[in-house]
């Protein structure tokens, strides 16, 4: 008797994935630590349903279309672990869209594996950085999707692309892969991403997506919306006045008022009231998800705004200054900024390095600067020069290039401080361009920076590259929109006794430097 009820448990370990999930696997979370893992509502809704499509003898071909962080990863790793784990000689195969990602989802299924019961853990014949082989003669690999032909010489049985709407040549790669997979009811594959768009490389996840809704397609697209999710609620402390548009939500998807308070923390935490980009991230339908339009960085009201917001005044706040060196074609700026406002744009049509050097070291020294942020690609020179005078205390050259400080949301150090530079323009109250000489050159530069964008299937947001920003413009270079996002390329702390200069003596310095300078 006791051996039946042990051969009855363990189908049922085989048979039943949140049920052998639940008492079996561990998952690693952000607040709990390790825990068992329990399926979400939709991890079970995409588990049941893909179930129901085999015992209907349809092919498992499943094209999931999702929003962030509903676990779809977690699930499928699940399903693909419990496969190889119970049935001998099946291979599954994750194809991730880079190398982090492909390691981050090898070591969540590491994990379902350290974590099984002694009785339960096949002896390993490979245990490697990218592959679990088993001695049933099955195994578990991952990789990534930077080639055409990667994994074709493999026999696959299980296949998960993830973020598919990222990979460079994702039509040749999933063809490839097609050929690989047994042509059965036993084999699965699982294509997921959040949407990138319906053209260049998200296009073929796009096309995908409509294919599985055709009810006589072989693939099945399963979509869920953010709000089925049932963490993404936010609890309500005092009552709050919904806009039209967020009732019109309320009532078009049958969002609570905890839902409805989630949607906009977010969008305006996370976001910056980005709300394209949010649709685009936490989509209520498939339309939304693929929704790409982006506005300009700075919307125009906002730059009338601060053409004409005379009583702003940046009396008692760090004098902070950015500078844009030249290229072969571009102009030099230096741009003064105080709080809100931005007391001064210099600008020279020529410029060397020991001549740029002696103009910041006099500037330094008449208005006391908290910091001064160079531009490394042309202000390498400049920067030793000022160095080698005892100006390394407050100079920084900065790299457009190179890591944010919050390298989790910006793909660069560049998009973060113009996402700052549009946080600080768009704050209550607006801003101030005091300067009037060069203001409608600025004007230009800013009115044509593009908002950013997510640029990566992690949802880390990036800038336009320069040279696309500009072409098709008269436009050589964004030299003074560079200049003054340079002000914001690190946090400044600065005590105002340390400068003491009012607001009629800044007038007066600048007066002075442009007749200097």
């Amino acid at each position: 008797m006791e051996n039946s009820i042990d051969i009855v448990k363990l189908q049922k370990l085989k048979d039943d994935l949140p049920y052998f999930a639940k008492n079996f696997l561990k998952i690693k979370t952000k607040n709990e630590g390790i825990i068992n893992f329990n399926f979400s509502n939709i991890q079970l809704d995409a588990h049941l349903r893909i179930e129901e499509r085999k015992r209907q003898g349809k092919p498992c071909k499943i094209i999931f279309l999702k929003s962030r962080q509903v676990g779809m990863s977690t699930m499928t790793e699940a399903r693909f672990f419990s496969k190889i784990l119970f049935n001998r000689a099946k291979n599954a195969f994750v194809l991730a869209d880079k190398s982090d990602s492909a390691r981050n989802i090898f070591q969540m299924t590491k994990r379902y594996y350290d974590n099984l019961p002694e009785g339960f853990k096949i002896p390993l014949l490979k245990d490697s950085t990218e592959e679990l082989a088993l001695a049933t003669d099955s195994s578990f690999r991952v990789g990534t999707a930077g080639s055409k032909s990667v994994g074709r010489s493999m026999t696959i049985n299980y296949f998960h692309g993830s973020e598919v709407a990222f990979w460079s040549n994702a039509n040749e790669i999933v063809s490839g892969m097609l050929q690989t997979i047994p042509d059965n009811l036993e084999s699965e594959l699982i294509l997921e991403s959040t949407a990138n768009g319906t053209s260049g490389e998200g296009a073929y996840f796009y096309n995908m997506v409509q294919s599985g809704l055709d009810e006589k397609s072989d693939f099945l697209t399963l979509f869920y919306a953010w709000y089925q999710q049932n963490e993404y609620r936010r609890k309500i402390i005092e009552p709050i006045k919904w806009t039209e548009e967020e009732l019109e939500l309320k009532h078009l998807y049958n969002l609570d008022d905890e839902q409805l308070a989630w949607r906009r923390a977010k969008l305006l935490s996370d976001f910056k009231g980005r709300e394209y980009l949010f649709k685009q991230e936490y989509p209520s339908s498939i339309q939304e998800a693929f929704v790409t339009t982006s506005n300009a960085l700075i919307p125009l009201n906002y730059i009338e705004i601060s053409r004409k917001n005379y009583g702003l005044s940046g009396e008692g706040l760090p004098i902070v200054i950015g500078i844009d060196p030249a290229r072969s074609s571009d102009r030099t700026i230096i741009t003064v900024r105080q709080g809100r406002v931005v007391q001064k744009f210099y600008r020279f049509d020529k410029m060397d390095n020991v001549r740029l050097a002696g103009i910041v070291m006099r500037l330094i020294r008449s208005i006391n600067p908290a910091r001064v942020f160079i531009d490394y690609g042309h202000g390498t020179g400049v920067y030793d020069i000022l160095v080698s005078q005892g100006m390394s205390g407050i100079i920084e050259l900065v790299q457009f290039g190179s890591s944010a400080y919050d390298s989790k949301k910006y793909a660069n150090r560049r998009a973060e401080m113009f996402d700052n530079l549009r946080t600080w323009y768009m704050q209550e109250g607006g801003v101030y361009i005091k300067d009037q000489e060069f203001i409608e050159e600025f004007v230009r530069d800013i009115s044509i920076i593009p908002d950013l964008k997510v640029s990566d299937s992690t949802g880390r947001y990036s800038l336009e590259k320069k040279e696309n920003i500009v072409k098709g413009t008269e436009i050589h270079s964004t030299d003074f929109a560079d200049s003054l996002a340079l002000t914001f390329a690190s946090p400044v702390a600065y005590s105002p006794k340390e400068f003491g200069y009012n607001a009629n003596q800044i007038k007066t310095i600048n007066k002075n430097w442009q007749q200097r300078l």
